[in-house]
C-alpha cells in the first residue's frame, strides 16, 4: 500500500494543469486511483476509508495531510466563478515521490484520464464509478468489494 503522501506528491508533480489541483479535485484522483487499483488488484493504493457524501467520495484526509506536511503548500485563491478555492502545491520539490511501478501505471492512468477534463465533466467520470452509482450518501464506500461486485457484472454481461 502507497504512503499518502507519496501519492499527493507524485500527482501534484506529475499533473500538467497545476492551478487545477484543488483539494476537491486531487481527493477525488486519489478516489480515481484507488479504485481503478480496487478492480485491478483487489486493493486500495491508499488506506483511506472513502465516505459517500453530499458531494460524492470525500475524505479530509488529503486535505488535513497538505495542511500539516511541509513538503505541501495549500494556497487560497479564487476559481473562475469569484468563489473560494484551495489549490495544494508541492513545497518541497525534494519531497518523495517513490510509488510502485503498479501504483505509478494507475496514476499515470488517472492523470492521462483526466487531463483535459473540464471540471464538470471531472465530476461526471467520478459520478459515474461503480461505488457511486450503487452506493448510498452518507455511507462508507467499501471500494475492494465494489470492484468484487463490478467484476461480477462485468462477467454476466461479457456472458451475454
Amino acid at each position: 500500500m502507497a504512503e499518502l503522501r507519496n501519492v499527493m506528491t507524485y500527482l501534484v508533480r506529475n499533473y500538467p494543469h497545476k492551478h487545477e489541483l484543488s483539494k476537491a479535485r486531487l481527493t477525488k484522483m486519489i478516489y480515481l486511483a484507488d479504485w481503478k487499483s480496487a478492480i485491478e488488484h483487489q486493493r486500495q493504493m491508499t488506506g483511506i476509508e472513502w465516505q459517500f457524501n453530499h458531494f460524492g467520495p470525500y475524505v479530509d484526509d488529503v486535505h488535513n495531510l497538505a495542511l500539516e506536511d511541509s513538503a505541501f503548500s495549500v494556497k487560497s485563491e479564487q476559481n473562475m466563478f469569484g468563489k473560494p478555492k484551495e489549490t495544494i502545491v508541492l513545497a518541497d520539490r525534494l519531497a518523495d515521490d517513490r510509488v510502485s511501478n503498479e501504483e505509478a501505471a494507475i496514476l499515470d492512468h488517472v492523470i492521462e484520464q483526466t487531463k483535459r477534463l473540464t471540471w464538470d465533466a471531472f465530476i461526471k467520470l467520478v459520478y459515474s464509478t461503480y461505488p457511486v452509482l450503487t452506493g448510498s450518501r452518507g455511507s462508507r464506500l467499501d471500494l475492494v468489494k465494489s470492484a468484487e461486485a463490478y467484476r461480477e457484472v462485468e462477467a454476466q454481461l461479457a456472458e451475454l
